[in-house]
């Protein structure tokens, strides 16, 4: 991977810009700050039509250090310089993936589902293994995500990968094989 742009393909691109109502961002930023305030999770808002973050959480978890004005800065240029360069190529596979798994599902439905992975951040050059949760927050009227909440906390297992889709509601989910490179329904 050689630049940031790399994350933004087809499948997540905003088609439909004259739809999106930014006078209701501030709403959804209010909600993240909020929910960040009780939490220990680190919270950000990723916009898929602008490309970068509307809102990053104070919580350190996933700040590496940074400040969340500096992380809003860095945008998806954040994961080039804190996330280990052998993990980058999973963060990208994982992107198409969960994006052409969305493509599946009624438009209707999509903010029903979430995806879940694990991945390695760089603090202060130690590698701490995190659990990153995705949820769509705002679509546009063909189904693309506009805009999405995103949660960090620890991980539970010992290393990167573990892709899951889950919806709201249901314990079975989706684990996506990456030997077999397809989704494989857990039944709990």
């Amino acid at each position: 991977m050689k630049t940031p742009d790399e994350f933004f393909i087809p499948d997540n691109e905003v088609k439909l810009p004259e739809e999106l109502d930014y006078s209701c961002v501030n709403e959804y930023i209010r909600s993240a700050e909020a929910f960040s305030h009780s939490t220990y999770q680190s919270v950000y808002i990723i916009d898929y039509f602008k490309q970068n973050f509307l809102y990053v959480s104070p919580n350190p978890m996933f700040l590496c250090g940074l400040s969340p004005e500096r992380m809003k800065e860095l945008g998806y240029r954040f994961y080039f310089d804190y996330v280990p360069q052998d993990e980058l190529p999973l963060l990208l596979m994982l992107n198409r993936i969960g994006f052409a798994f969305y493509k599946n599902i009624a438009v209707d439905e999509r903010k029903d589902w979430y995806i879940s992975y694990d991945f390695h951040i760089l603090n202060n050059r130690r590698k701490i293994l995190v659990n990153h949760k995705m949820t769509p927050l705002a679509l546009t009227s063909d189904g693309r995500i506009w805009l999405s909440l995103c949660v960090v906390s620890a991980a539970t297992h010992t290393d990167a990968g573990h892709i899951e889709m889950h919806r709201i509601g249901l314990s079975d989910y989706f684990e996506y094989n990456t030997i077999s490179h397809r989704w494989d329904k857990k039944v709990i």
